[in-house]
C-alpha cells in the first residue's frame, strides 16, 4: 500500500476510534482497536525483518505476532524492551483474549455495558501505547539498516 494512503487510512482509524469512544460505541471501538493492533504488530515485525506472513501470503494472527515479538532475539535489546516490555505484550494478549470472549459470546450473553466499556477503554490505552512504541522501535530499526 502506498505510504500516503496508509497514513490516511491510519489517521482515519484513529479518528474513528476517538469518535466511537466519545459516542460510547464500544463494540465499534473494540473492532478498530483490534485492527490497529494487527497493523502495528505487522509493522514492527516487517521493520525488524521478521516473517509475519504464512505460506499462503496471509498475515499471521495477532497472538502469533505477539509471540514473535516476545520470542525473537532481535527484540531483546534494551532499547526495544524499554519501549515494549514483556509485561506489556502480556497485557495485549490478555486484552485480546477478553475481546475475543466478548465478541464470540455476542449472541449468547446479555449486553453488559460496563464490561464492554472497560474492554474498549483498556484497548484504547494499549493501542496508544503500542502505536508510540512501534513508531520509536521502527525508527530505531530503520537507523540500524
Amino acid at each position: 500500500m502506498d505510504i500516503q494512503i496508509k497514513f490516511e487510512v491510519y489517521k482515519s482509524m484513529k479518528s474513528n476510534l476517538k469518535r466511537a469512544m466519545n459516542a460510547e460505541f464500544y463494540y465499534e471501538a473494540i473492532f478498530i482497536e483490534y485492527a490497529i493492533t494487527e497493523d502495528r504488530l505487522a509493522s514492527i515485525l516487517r521493520h525488524a525483518g521478521v516473517k509475519y506472513l504464512d505460506n499462503k501470503g496471509n498475515e499471521i494472527k495477532i497472538s502469533e505476532k505477539i509471540k514473535k515479538v516476545k520470542g525473537n532475539p532481535i527484540f531483546d535489546s534494551p532499547f526495544v524492551r524499554k519501549r515494549m516490555p514483556i509485561d506489556f505484550l502480556d497485557e495485549l494478549t490478555l486484552w485480546k483474549r477478553d475481546r475475543d470472549a466478548l465478541i464470540h459470546d455476542l449472541a449468547k450473553i446479555p449486553y453488559n455495558h460496563e464490561e464492554v466499556k472497560q474492554i474498549a477503554e483498556r484497548g484504547q490505552v494499549l493501542v496508544k501505547r503500542l502505536d508510540n512504541a512501534v513508531k520509536s522501535i521502527n525508527k530505531h530499526f530503520s537507523q540500524m539498516s
